[in-house]
């Protein structure tokens, strides 16, 4: 694309459901915060919100004057965070996706850390602090066998490599993310879709490094507005690790991830289970194991992973 046709050097993907008292102050950061005017794209995918979250910004900024251009994609239907992540990163103009959520602040000069940083095969991993406290979280692990995400509180922890990158914070070529085919969409509206990511991008050979000078201050919800939404998706979260396990565990490690959701969530199991029996799972496993250059035993010895009697999470 030519200058005047405004290819942006990063767009930054967010997809937004109901976000109207957060969104602006995000998207006013992430402007703020860059180290000089480069050309910049914001992406917000709507996801079916209701309350015109995303209306108003394709008119609030411009490129002649900003330097910016902010690109709205409705989605006619609620699809959740996987689809939407992928709608806006498809639709992406720039080499480099900086792919976050509608709550956070950027800090001053969030640009400089991606520039020196970033590679053809190596994913960013931003640091994430609550608003509320003095938590700050340098990426995620996974546990084996409820394929689950625990955040790691120091960048030392595996000499500044990250085996989780959160949604929160992943900076990424558009080279890659489309070489790695983004986000299982097989897993709907929320869980384990981030972690599948990024244990498929270590298995296709890159690398998720931590950046632990880009903070990104997040937004947490509380209990009152987190515990609800949970409780409504329930059935669907236990889906997609259940899912994200048939697609790597080995057979005695699907049966942990199975004795462990009929016991954490003996209220979803069964109809989780009926739900990944009917999709394309066994495809979806025969294919990344046809295609990925390194099995899932690469990712567990690379972090030193532990099943639930202690031992390393395979045969």
């Amino acid at each position: 694309m030519t200058e005047s046709a405004g290819k942006p050097a990063i767009s930054v993907i967010i997809p937004v459901r109901n976000e109207n008292r957060h969104l602006g102050e995000t998207v006013s950061s992430i402007l703020a915060g860059r180290s000089q005017a480069f050309p910049l794209q914001i992406v917000l995918v709507d996801d079916a919100s209701s309350d015109d979250s995303c209306r108003w910004f394709p008119h609030m900024y411009s490129w002649v004057r900003d330097r910016v251009r902010i690109d709205v994609i409705r989605l006619p239907r609620w699809s959740g965070i996987p689809y939407a992540r992928n709608a806006g990163a498809f639709s992406a103009l720039a080499d480099i996706l900086f792919i976050t959520d509608a709550n956070v602040r950027f800090p001053h000069c969030w640009d400089l850390p991606i520039r020196k940083n970033l590679g053809p095969n190596r994913v960013l991993c931003a640091t994430i602090a609550d608003r509320d406290s003095s938590f700050l979280g340098y990426g995620g692990t996974l546990h084996v066998p409820s394929m689950g995400f625990d955040w790691l509180r120091t960048p030392a922890a595996y000499g500044g490599y990250v085996p989780i990158s959160p949604c929160t914070g992943t900076i990424i070529s558009n080279d890659l993310f489309r070489r790695a085919g983004g986000y299982d969409t097989g897993m709907p509206i929320y869980g384990a879709a981030e972690p599948e990511f990024s244990v498929r991008l270590w298995l296709a050979g890159a690398q998720i490094v931590s950046l632990p000078n880009l903070v990104l201050a997040h937004r947490f919800r509380p209990p009152s507005e987190r515990r609800p939404f949970l409780d409504a998706i329930g059935a669907t979260q236990v889906h997609n690790y259940l899912r994200f396990g048939l697609l790597y565990l080995d057979p005695p490690r699907v049966l942990q991830l199975f004795r462990h959701y009929a016991a954490a969530a003996p209220r979803y199991f069964e109809a989780a289970l009926r739900q990944v029996w009917a999709g394309d799972v066994w495809n979806r496993r025969e294919l990344l194991h046809r295609t990925l250059p390194a099995r899932f035993e690469f990712f567990v010895r690379r972090f030193g992973l532990r099943d639930a009697y202690g031992k390393l999470g395979l045969q």
